[in-house]
């Protein structure tokens, strides 16, 4: 009887022995999917700010061209006014400049 007891005993403890392991690899187990799971979220999370940041600067480029557009055109309107300004008031322009030279340096 006490051989029977000292084989139920090793049996137990080898079940005993098998559950600890069972364990440790299912721990194991869990805690490799808990860190899959929150690389998942941290890159889903990231990408998420991603585009949101990229929305926000598209967002601002839009608006800023939005606000810049009138600006360019007023520009653009004027600097064809000047290329396309009369030979009459160019050649104004240039004998009051040259009159203006000539008389701040003909004295010398």
């Amino acid at each position: 009887m006490a051989l029977e007891a000292i084989e139920e005993i090793k049996k137990s403890e080898a079940k005993a022995d098998e559950i600890v392991k069972n364990a440790t690899d299912d721990s194991k187990e869990i805690v490799q999917k808990a860190i899959e799971e929150a690389q998942k979220q941290y890159s889903d999370t990231l990408a998420s700010a991603k585009n949101k940041s990229n929305k926000l600067i598209q967002d601002a480029i839009e608006k800023a061209n939005k606000k810049a557009e009138p600006i360019l055109k007023k520009g653009k309107q004027e600097s064809e006014d000047i290329l396309n300004m009369s030979k009459d008031k160019k050649d104004n322009a240039v004998k009051l400049v040259i009159e203006r030279i000539v008389k701040i340096h003909g004295n010398s």
